[in-house]
C-alpha cells in the first residue's frame, strides 16, 4: 500500500507485542498485492532502540494509559497473545495465515481488467529472547500466492530476519538486523514495465547497526545500512525476454535520529539522513544512474491535551546525480500525523507525508511521492476490531514527464477466536489516474483470512 504512517515508536511487553503482531497478521491482508514495492531507506526501523532507562519510562507510560485515554491499538490483548514453544531463554512463536481474496483486476489493465480469485498461504517462524541483558529475534516468512486461472501469475515470496541488541549500560543499546528476502513486482504495481508478463522477482539484502543512547531528557540513535537490490528477468509479452538487471542497485546511509524531551508530552525530534545510491548497468548502452543525497526533518511530537497527540515534522531532501542530464532532485519533505481518541472505543488518526522514493522502477529513477490519509479503528468488542481508511496519492515521476494519482479506501474486520485463531474479512477499492492513459486502472479486492498461531 502506497499509505504510510509516521508515528512514534512504543514498544508494548511481550504479551501484548505477541497479540500485535497477530493482529497485524490478519490485517495485512488489507491490500497484499496493491502497490509498490519500494526501498525502505529508514535506517532504524528494523533496529531495537530501546535502552533499560526508556524501557523503565514506557513501563510508567503503559501503566499511565491502562488508567487513562488510550488509543484503539493500544488496547490491552494479552488474551489473545499466543503462549508460544520455550526451549531455555527462548521462546517460538510459529503462525499460518490463510487468505482467500477476489481481485477484479489483477494487472492493474486500463483496459478489458482481468479478474481472478487469489489464494495466500503464509507461514512464519519467530523465535524471540528473554534475557536480561541481551535481545536476539530470529523470523523467517513466507508468502506463497497462487492464482485460480491465471497460473502463470503465481509466484512465492521468502525470507528471514535476524536482529539483536546489547544493552551497554543504562543508558546505552548496541544493536543490529540482517535481512535476505525475495519479493516480487506484480504486474500492477506503480514501478512495473508494461513489458513484463509475470511479475518481477526482486532480491533484497540489507545489513543495519546503531548505538542508541536514551536517558533524561536527550535521546537518539546512530546508525548506518547497506542494502543491495537484485531484479530478476522475465518473460516479455510478445514473446522473448526482458532483463531488468539495468534496475541493480547498491544503496549506503547513515542515519541520525535525535529528540529532546522539552516537558512532559513533549518533544522536539529531528531526523538526519545521508544517502549513497550505486547503479552500474553491464548492458550496453546503458548508463549509470549513481547518485548522492540527504534528508533533513525536524519537528515536533505532542500533546495538545491528552485526547489528542500530534507528530509533526517538515524539511528537505536532495538527490544529485552523477549524469548531467539527471541533474540535482530536490523536494521539501513531510511527515506528519495527528491522532484523536475521540471515545475509549474509537480512535481517528490523519497522516500526511512527502518523500523521495529512490528504487528505480521500470523507466524512471526514482518517485517523489506525496500521500494523506485518513484511518479510524473502533473496538466493537474487547475481541473484535474494526477499521476504515480512504487516502490519497500524488506520484511525480524523476526522469519522466508521468504523473499518477491514486485513491486508495478499505474497510477491515478482525475477529480474535480464541489466543490461536485470528478471522479477518476486508475490502480495498484502488484507482489510479495518470497522465499517460496506460497506466490508469481501477480494482475491488474483497478477502477473507485466518490466522492459526500458537
Amino acid at each position: 500500500m502506497f499509505l504510510r504512517t509516521a508515528i512514534a515508536d512504543i514498544r508494548r511487553p511481550r504479551r501484548d507485542a505477541q497479540a500485535i503482531a497477530c493482529f497485524a497478521a490478519a490485517a495485512f491482508t488489507v491490500s497484499p498485492f496493491a502497490g509498490a514495492w519500494a526501498i525502505d531507506a529508514d535506517d532504524d526501523l528494523d533496529l531495537i532502540t530501546d535502552t533499560v532507562a526508556s524501557q523503565e519510562l514506557r513501563r510508567e507510560w503503559i501503566e499511565a494509559t491502562r488508567r487513562g485515554a488510550r488509543a484503539v491499538d493500544q488496547a490491552d490483548r494479552g488474551f489473545a497473545a499466543p503462549d508460544g514453544f520455550r526451549l531455555g531463554n527462548f521462546f517460538i512463536y510459529p503462525s499460518i495465515t490463510e487468505t482467500i481474496a477476489y481481485d477484479s483486476n489483477i494487472y492493474g489493465s486500463a483496459q478489458d481488467p482481468v479478474a481472478d480469485w487469489r489464494f495466500i498461504t503464509a507461514p512464519e517462524l519467530t523465535i524471540q529472547s528473554q534475557l536480561p541483558r541481551h535481545v536476539f529475534e530470529l523470523n523467517v516468512f513466507g508468502r506463497f500466492m497462487n492464482l485460480a486461472e491465471n497460473t502463470d501469475q503465481n509466484y512465492a515470496n521468502f525470507g528471514g530476519r535476524t536482529r539483536g541488541a546489547l544493552h551497554i549500560d543504562h543508558a546505552h543499546t548496541l544493536s543490529f538486523s540482517m535481512s535476505a528476502r525475495r519479493d516480487h513486482e506484480e504486474r500492477s504495481a506503480v514501478t512495473a514495465s508494461q513489458l513484463a508478463a509475470e511479475p518481477v522477482p526482486v532480491d533484497l539484502y540489507r545489513a543495519s547497526v546503531g548505538l542508541t543512547r536514551d536517558v533524561g531528557r536527550l535521546y537518539g540513535t546512530i546508525s548506518a545500512t547497506a542494502e543491495q537490490i537484485d531484479f530478476g528477468s522475465v518473460p516479455e509479452l510478445g514473446g522473448g525476454t526482458l532483463n531488468q538487471d539495468n534496475r541493480d542497485q547498491e544503496v549506503y546511509s547513515a542515519q541520525i535520529d535525535a529528540g529532546y524531551r522539552i516537558s512532559p508530552g513533549f518533544d522536539f525530534v529531528t531526523t538526519v539522513r545521508g544517502i549513497k545510491q550505486f547503479n552500474e548497468p553491464e548492458a550496453p548502452g546503458l548508463q549509470n544512474r549513481n547518485s548522492a543525497g540527504y534528508d533533513l526533518l525536524a519537528g515536533l511530537a505532542f500533546e495538545s491535551d491528552p485526547l489528542v497527540r500530534w507528530r509533526l515534522l517538515a524539511g528537505y531532501g536532495e538527490r544529485d546525480y552523477e549524469r548531467s542530464d539527471l541533474g540535482t532532485v530536490g523536494s521539501s519533505l513531510l511527515e506528519a500525523n495527528v491522532t484523536w481518541l475521540a471515545t475509549q472505543r474509537f480512535t481517528l488518526s490523519a497522516n500526511a507525508s512527502r518523500a523521495i522514493d529512490g528504487e528505480f522502477g521500470a523507466d524512471d529513477e526514482g518517485r517523489i511521492i506525496t500521500t494523506g490519509s485518513i484511518k479510524g479503528d473502533y473496538e466493537i468488542r474487547h475481541d473484535l476490531f474494526a477499521s476504515a481508511n480512504v487516502g490519497l496519492a500524488d506520484i511525480s515521476f524523476i526522469g519522466s514527464t508521468r504523473e499518477d494519482e491514486v485513491f486508495e479506501a478499505g474497510a477491515s474486520l478482525q475477529y480474535y477466536y480464541t489466543k490461536n485463531m485470528v478471522f479477518g474479512l476486508g475490502y480495498t477499492f484502488e484507482k489510479r489516474n495518470s497522465n499517460e492513459a496506460d497506466f490508469d486502472f481501477d480494482r475491488s479486492i474483497v478477502r477473507v483470512s485466518g490466522t492459526l498461531s500458537f
